[in-house]
């Protein structure tokens, strides 16, 4: 699967917007309570900075 890296979006870019993103990824996904387990922004923090590569 194709890492954001491999889209050519900038390292440094999607860093900044890390905090951003996973601040509304649980929103943007519609159905939050639908997830047994709602992860904390922390923890979506740390699994956008995984994908990245």
């Amino acid at each position: 699967m194709p890492t954001p890296r491999a889209h050519g979006i900038d390292k440094d870019e999607w860093f900044r917007l890390l905090p951003l993103m996973a601040e509304q990824a649980p929103l943007a996904s519609g159905s939050p309570a639908n997830n047994p387990v709602v992860p904390t922004v922390d923890e979506i923090q740390d699994l956008y900075a995984q994908i990245y590569a």
